[in-house]
């Protein structure tokens, strides 16, 4: 068996059984006239309204805080005493779309081997709501995704004519639907086949051509095209589009304090940030706004594929939608290639 096949009264039950107070239920809500992740203590916050592509920021901080405290320390009588943050809570993350559980599986590749960002990780599942339209802005196909993709998902909801369609992906997932699922009706072959159209459907209104994989390697060998100057003068290095990204992760450490007591903490940046890379010593070795602007480009299309076989880029469209400047990232990649 694939799944079930629910209500909408069926599916909010569900919900109600996860807010049972033994773990952190994080979802969708609307705030101030947006959709944003956000903790909820009730099944009426969450909004998974199909018409609603994606939230306006990912939930990218449910697993990497855009500011932490890694650890503090203090002085005491017999030395000093450092404190490391009490262990994450188990959490479930409801309502991603497609490219945001795609951009956590990038983010997994880069931050495993951090203690806090695996601890968190490992205690997380991750629920994904199918598209059912596209944005303007989305491009998830182009770049190896689908508005159905199930990447790095341990339950996925399909909503599908009037009702909806759950299928537990992963052991975690599962066991997140198993006090629940027991009087749901199962989902026949005929539901599948029309969540399969629906995929197709939604896949033909997003008309950006897919990135050819031979440009991986060809934009990396294009580091000197002149195309990346005239690109560079357009973006105002403001960091807008790695603070919407739910893929990006940089980030800076530093430290508080003084000799009594203090902390380290953890925030994210931006390789587009001109300190992002300077050395104690002075020295920066992308001291240009072209250089900086060409690396986040060739870290999405060209470095990170050339080392984990996939685009970093997961197609969700925030940064295009969202540049104050009117950037266009897929249009970046295509001018260098076609200079």
């Amino acid at each position: 068996m694939d799944g079930w096949r629910v209500s909408d009264e069926q599916l909010e039950g569900w919900l109600v059984s996860l807010l049972d107070g033994t773990r952190r239920v994080v979802a969708p809500v609307a705030e101030d006239g947006l959709t944003l992740f956000r903790e909820v203590t009730s099944a009426d916050e969450i909004r998974l309204a199909t018409r609603h592509p994606r939230t306006r920021l990912p939930a990218k901080e449910t697993l990497l805080p855009a500011t932490e405290v890694l650890f503090s320390y203090r002085l005491e009588a017999g030395g000093v005493a450092l404190e490391v943050p009490p262990q994450p809570s188990d959490q479930v993350v409801i309502g991603l779309r497609p490219c945001d559980a795609a951009g956590t599986a990038r983010l997994d590749e880069v931050l495993l081997a951090d203690s806090h960002y695996a601890d968190r990780r490992r205690r997380t599942a991750l629920v994904t709501v199918a598209c059912t339209s596209a944005g303007p802005a989305c491009f998830c196909t182009a770049v190896g995704g689908s508005p159905g993709g199930t990447e790095a998902a341990d339950l996925q909801v399909v909503p599908l004519q009037g009702s909806w369609l759950v299928r537990p992906l992963t052991d975690q997932g599962t066991t997140l639907v198993a006090g629940s699922a027991e009087g749901w009706p199962e989902a026949s072959d005929e539901d599948w086949m029309a969540a399969e159209g629906q995929r197709r459907a939604v896949e033909a209104t997003i008309t950006t051509e897919p990135i050819p994989s031979e440009w991986v390697r060809g934009l990396a060998e294009r580091f000197d095209a002149p195309a990346w100057q005239a690109l560079a003068e357009r973006c105002l290095g403001c960091g807008l589009c790695a603070y919407v990204c739910p893929s990006c992760a940089c980030f800076d450490i530093s430290d508080a304090g003084g000799a009594l007591c203090g902390s380290r903490c953890r925030t994210w940046d931006s390789c587009g940030f001109r300190q992002f890379t300077v050395h104690a010593g002075g020295y920066n070795p992308r001291p240009s706004h072209l250089a900086r602007h060409r690396q986040r480009v060739l870290h999405k299309f060209a470095w990170f594929p050339l080392e984990h076989g996939a685009l970093m880029c997961v197609g969700c469209g925030r940064c295009v939608e969202l540049c104050p400047a009117g950037i266009d990232i897929r249009q970046s990649v295509v001018r260098v290639m076609s200079g």
